[in-house]
């Protein structure tokens, strides 16, 4: 998490499909498995997600205060940042996404679930359901292209990549 530099507006949907595809090639774990999750989980930057076991889930991607709690601190990230900046949000899911990702020997679909939980029936629940929204990204072709023609948000260098198909170049400007 060292790399998220600073907040962007990414409240509009190319920006934070940006960060999502920004945050897939930092951590190299797949963006069609963040896209997918994302699909699945559709949280709110405004308020938080409760849950059953009286937890709750903040921002896009969920990101579960009790699972994630010691994890946020050591990296000095605060839950209102998480639920409020779209951007870091998608990162810190990609991170999690990861660490799961490395968990299971570079299994997508056992990340997946580990993603969401450690304890069955819900992680097979959830592979499923991730699995249907993945199907319908793949069958959708407009948005696949749209999503590759975006710019993408490089953490590490602080700043926006548009990258142009075909050109073997990224044009890139700071934000």
């Amino acid at each position: 998490m060292d790399a998220y530099i600073a907040p962007v507006d990414t409240s509009s949907e190319p920006a934070f499909y940006s960060c999502i595809k920004g945050a897939s090639e930092y951590y190299k774990v797949p963006a069609m498995a963040l896209l997918a999750i994302y699909a699945q989980e559709r949280g709110s930057s405004v308020r938080t997600s409760g849950n059953a076991n009286r937890t709750q889930d903040y921002g896009r991607f969920q990101i579960n205060d009790a699972s994630w709690k010691q994890y946020l601190a050591e990296h000095r990230i605060p839950l209102s940042r998480v639920l409020k900046d779209n951007c870091l949000n998608a990162y810190v899911g990609a991170n999690i996404f990861k660490l799961r990702y490395l968990t299971c020997k570079s299994d997508v679909w056992c990340a997946i679930g580990l993603y969401h939980s450690a304890n069955e029936p819900y992680r097979s629940t959830y592979v499923g359901n991730v699995y249907k929204k993945y199907q319908a990204i793949q069958r959708d072709t407009e948005f696949l292209n749209w999503f590759r023609s975006l710019a993408l948000y490089d953490a590490s260098k602080g700043r926006w990549e548009y990258l142009i198909a075909g050109a073997g170049h990224a044009a890139t400007t700071s934000r």
